[in-house]
């Protein structure tokens, strides 16, 4: 080998070779700018692992429920919990138990108005009878005090009629007397007013007001319920022309006094006149005319079995036939009744 006068190697010289079984060391790589690890390349993590390396998820139901206090389960693990028996058809536990089947529970058959309807006169009497009998017996001790009177004036309703004592009414060609015809008269007009007092109490209960002693002896739109009397006293009037005739005059009256049984209704409660409420009880009797002839049978059995327990009996008929009429006619007219 030489060398260059200056002691340099040239470039045309040989370089020496360098042993293949020495391993190089590799130049270590540049840590990245902030000191944290590169990230990971592809394929340094395992593949995710394939469809179905791993178990499906339990079914529904395949685990009991975890229980309400959050204590372990009452099964044991893996057990379901029995299923609740299945009630047969149409066969539903009482309340309490299973919900009721989709639509609810068939409501109970309702019974007919006529049922209702007493069973409502006697529910109310039951509660309120003791005002009742009480208004009873004052207005039957004024109409005995007032017939006390006439007689004692007049020497009674007799004397009235036949004031000569020879036992001829007087004035029989033209009829009775005119005091006597004066007294029925106002006596007639005081029962129709103090019936109008009773029908008001009757259907205060049907509104759900409390039947109270004044009200049977006030008379509210006194000036309808006269009118009304006496128009149904000249209906009563023209029936007595053919109420001679045997059998026929009979059905007729009671046909009439039927179909205009719930005049004073109308009256008191719908303030119609006189005409108006003859015409709306016939329509309203008519469109219902099974249910009105079957009560008007039952509720004059009632009031005939009142009567023959010497009379005794009619403060406990009258009242809950009167109760039960006002429900009727509000049935009837679909109105809504307080329980």
């Amino acid at each position: 080998m030489s060398e260059n006068p200056d002691g340099e190697r040239r470039d045309d010289e040989p370089r020496p070779a360098v042993p293949l079984d020495k391993p190089t060391t590799p130049e270590p790589a540049a840590e990245p700018q902030g000191g944290y690890p590169p990230p990971p390349t592809a394929g340094s993590y395992p593949p995710p692992p394939a469809a179905g390396a791993y178990p499906p998820p339990p079914a529904a139901g395949a685990y009991p429920p975890p229980p309400a206090s959050g204590g372990p389960s009452p099964y044991g693990q893996g057990t379901p919990p029995p299923a609740p028996p299945v009630p047969p058809a149409g066969a539903y536990p009482p309340p309490g138990g299973y919900p009721p089947p989709a639509g609810g529970y068939p409501a109970p058959s309702p019974t007919t108005p006529i049922g209702e309807a007493l069973s409502y006169g006697w529910g109310k009497f039951t509660t309120n009878g003791g005002v009742f009998i009480a208004a009873s017996l004052i207005w039957v001790a004024i109409a005995a005090v007032a017939l006390f009177l006439v007689s004692l004036v007049f020497g009674g309703f007799a004397g009235l009629a036949d004031p000569d004592g020879d036992g001829v009414p007087s004035g029989m060609g033209l009829g009775f007397s005119f005091g006597y015809l004066i007294i029925t008269t106002a006596f007639w007009l005081l029962a129709y007013l103090v019936q109008a007092a009773f029908i008001r109490v009757s259907l205060n209960l049907t509104y759900g007001r409390p039947a109270r002693l004044g009200d049977f002896f006030s008379f509210e739109n006194s000036g309808l319920v006269v009118l009304a009397a006496l128009l149904l006293a000249a209906i009563n009037l023209v029936v007595g022309l053919v109420a001679w005739i045997p059998v026929i005059g009979w059905l007729v009256s009671v046909a009439v006094n039927f179909l205009v049984v719930f005049t004073l209704w109308f009256v008191i409660d719908k303030q119609l006149q006189p005409v108006d409420a003859v015409r709306s009880s016939i329509q309203l009797i008519t469109a219902n005319l099974s249910t009105t002839i079957l009560f008007y049978l039952v509720g004059g059995l009632i009031l005939v079995a009142g009567a023959v327990l010497c009379g005794i009996g009619l403060l406990v008929a009258l009242p809950v036939v009167l109760v039960a009429t006002s429900y009727l006619y509000r049935r009837l007219l679909g109105e809504p009744i307080a329980p």
